[in-house]
């Protein structure tokens, strides 16, 4: 019996669609490809690809452009950005020239990226919180005790003089 989770498709490549776009060995096409289904690529392609399923990159692709897909599988080469992604895979002869945007990230022993990862969450929201504060005659002991530790530290440099005093948290069990 499958329980619900079992019933997921774990492995990236279980998520190419029922039609799937192919761009074969030895063709080259240059231009932007858009649909619903996924695309696979084992020539050569350089342009956009918008897509809302799988790209895959063969290990005879190469990609010169960028890539707006949910799920990318990289085997070949790509000299571009990759956008908007789920979840990418960087196989282990696979390469990435290029920024990459996505949730997660797999990078295999051997794979190769030059760029710059971002990951956001999905549900991001800056943390708010409180400071207690404590006034008076503890926060200026609290001020010459960082004074002194700045002194004996020679990797401190200073902007000027500050006026805010430094705050002192209080943590209550």
């Amino acid at each position: 019996m499958l329980r619900k989770k079992d019933s997921k498709k774990r492995r990236l490549e279980d998520k190419v669609g029922s039609t799937e776009s192919i761009i074969a060995p030895g063709t080259k096409f240059e231009g932007t490809i858009s649909g619903h289904d996924s695309v696979r690529i084992s020539g050569n392609f350089e342009g956009e690809i918008n897509c809302e399923q799988l790209v895959w990159i063969e290990k005879e692709g190469r990609i010169e452009g960028t890539i707006k897909s949910p799920f990318v599988i990289i085997e070949g080469e790509i000299k571009g950005n990759i956008e908007s992604a789920e979840q990418v895979e960087l196989r282990t002869e696979g390469r990435v020239t290029g920024d990459i945007n996505t949730t997660i990230i797999a990078i295999a022993e051997g794979g190769s990226f030059n760029g710059k990862i971002q990951m956001p969450r999905k549900k991001d929201k800056p943390i708010s919180f409180v400071e207690k504060r404590i006034g008076g005659d503890q926060a200026d002991n609290q001020d010459k005790t960082l004074s002194s530790k700045a002194t004996n530290n020679s990797e401190v440099t200073s902007d000027g003089p500050s006026e805010q005093k430094p705050t002192q948290r209080k943590i209550s069990s």
